[in-house]
């Protein structure tokens, strides 16, 4: 019996993944859209995204390529697996650091998927993470600025806060905070 069975054979792709985390000791926090959907946020998707280290993300890739995986993408922080395989689906790890990791697990929100337990970050986290993508890449814009407006109104978020504000300057979206303000203000 191949590693990827128990997604081949009718079981989830998350059941998948949870196994394959546990056996290789890895923490992953569960992002992109079903992060969103954790925290209330509709949103359809086909991939499934994870935060890790690129250590952790480093023990799971030689079981995935064998499991029916190929690497489309690899760029410093990004690594992204295409299923090839009925029963799987795209994966995408965002790499980052032991310690972001870790303090965004602790805060994070736990779900449950397919009767798997990952961790989602907290909304905060998670509006900080759009924004972190927006400040990097001003295409990204139009695709996760609605997705920050739905958290805030979603969580019951006040973007006039001064802890909100500071995550526009930080991550260099000021120009954007008018906008959110308004938009949110209008729906909640």
């Amino acid at each position: 019996m191949n590693t990827s069975s128990k997604a081949l054979d009718g079981g989830s792709i998350f059941g998948f993944i949870a196994d394959l985390f546990h056996r290789h000791h890895v923490q992953g926090l569960l992002v992109g859209g079903y992060a969103l959907v954790a925290n209330k946020v509709q949103r359809t998707t086909f991939d499934i995204d994870f935060m890790m280290t690129a250590e952790d993300c480093a023990k799971l890739e030689a079981e995935l390529l064998t499991a029916g995986y190929t690497v489309f993408s690899r760029v410093e922080a990004f690594i992204q697996f295409k299923a090839n395989q009925a029963g799987l689906r795209d994966l995408d790890f965002l790499l980052t650091d032991a310690h972001t990791l870790e303090r965004l697990i602790t805060e994070g929100l736990k779900v449950q998927i397919a009767g798997e337990q990952f961790i989602a970050p907290s909304p905060r986290h998670l509006i900080a993470m759009k924004l972190h993508s927006i400040g990097g890449n001003r295409k990204r814009e139009m695709k996760d600025l609605p997705d920050v407006v739905q958290l805030m109104i979603a969580n019951d978020i006040d973007p006039k806060t001064e802890d909100i504000r500071q995550l526009f300057e930080r991550h260099n979206t000021m120009d954007l905070y008018q906008r959110v303000v308004d938009a949110v203000g209008n729906r909640q």
